[in-house]
């Protein structure tokens, strides 16, 4: 077994060669440094990384706020013998000019069951959250950004509700990339939400996808939005929406929108309309030609489902000369295969290989250990 600790170590050293990693967790099979993330934050310095481990029991909510942290868990579908995620009761950012900030900080390969949201003190004098990023999570509550901010990656998540933000507030150099946008007609009416005095704020291979396999309805993703660029989207019954304004839409897709009579063009083309741009590329009421495009229209939520364009409207057609849509590039971080796993190296699966062994035999053990850029 001393083979087998020996890899542990070195694989949870990877996360970070100058900083210190402490582990969580709430699992009694798993024994880590800490059984809640609140208590690894607070043990930590600024930079430093908290590890939790996949288990059947869930994580409280946790608060990052005076310091830069990066939180990893092991991916929203880790694809390993014994896949136990890391579900969590959600997370705040905040920042305070009382001392310290979590600008830079980092969340990664979890699963959220409640918010998480960047909101004030009500101290007075609060101030933005800046460079957070958003790393291969699933989103099951509202993500709610209630401070300025500027430089925010969200990459390789899922979001089963919405994202909302102040119309009064700037958000600036924002990226959503490699992104999977499920919309459920009846349970939420919009998925995002005043993104309205926007700076540099993109949406970049994203696949935005639905129940509504009749198309049309009112419900819309975006409202009261402006100043964004979109390029190389999928829009599968998902209307973009007649509230989405001054925006530049570039290699894009809808699909299977069934036009309303009141606003037939909008619903189709968003980059007709509201003094939007169409950059060139875009196409209307076409299908993509994803695998598995059937069950994907007929409304399965799963984000396991085959996302690549095996031919068609979407294949090669980006601004980039990639396919529309998710990515899967061959190498690099965005592929949508390894966005089910957080961006460590991870056990796959450890047998004993010896059956039986004899007073002062060896004991074989193999290990096959995997990692997803």
């Amino acid at each position: 077994m001393k083979k087998v600790f020996f890899l542990v170590v070195g694989l949870i050293a990877t996360i970070s060669a100058f900083s210190t990693v402490r582990t969580v967790s709430s699992n009694p099979a798993t024994i880590g440094q800490f059984t809640t993330i609140q208590a690894a934050i607070d043990a930590s310095a600024d930079s430093d990384t908290v590890y939790v481990y996949g288990s059947p029991n869930s994580y409280a909510i946790f608060t990052i706020q005076d310091k830069k942290i990066t939180v990893i868990g092991p991916g929203w579908s880790p694809d390993k013998n014994l896949p136990l995620t890391a579900t969590v009761d959600g997370a705040i950012f905040r920042n305070s000019p009382a001392g310290g900030s979590p600008d830079g900080s980092e969340l990664q390969g979890l699963i959220f069951n409640s918010n998480v949201r960047a909101s004030a003190l009500n101290v007075g004098g609060d101030i933005g959250v800046n460079n957070v990023r958003l790393i291969r999570c699933q989103f099951n509550f509202p993500v709610t950004w209630d401070l300025a901010s500027s430089g925010f990656l969200m990459e390789g998540c899922i979001f089963y509700n919405t994202l909302n933000f102040s119309g009064s507030l700037t958000y600036q150099n924002f990226l959503f990339q490699n992104n999977y946008f499920y919309f459920s007609i009846g349970f939420i009416s919009t998925q995002i939400n005043s993104l309205t005095n926007s700076v540099n704020v993109r949406f970049d291979h994203n696949l935005f996808t639905s129940n509504n396999n009749s198309g049309g309805g009112t419900a819309s993703v975006f409202f009261s939005s402006r100043f964004l660029t979109f390029s190389n989207n999928i829009f599968n019954q998902a209307n973009v929406g007649n509230n989405v304004s001054f925006s530049t839409f570039t290699n894009n897709i809808t699909n299977n929108i069934t036009l309303n009579s009141s606003n037939a063009t909008s619903n189709a083309t968003p980059w007709a309309i509201n003094s939007n741009v169409d950059g060139g590329g875009n196409l209307a009421n076409t299908s993509p030609g994803m695998v598995d495009q059937t069950t994907i229209n007929n409304g399965n939520s799963s984000p396991n489902l085959n996302f690549t364009i095996a031919s068609g409207a979407a294949n090669n057609s980006g601004s980039d000369g990639k396919d529309m849509g998710l990515l899967f590039d061959a190498t690099g971080s965005l592929n949508w295969t390894n966005s089910r796993n957080s961006r460590v190296p991870r056990i796959f699966s450890m047998n004993i290989t010896t059956p039986t062994v004899t007073p002062g035999g060896n004991l074989s053990v193999t290990v096959d250990a995997r990692k997803s850029n």
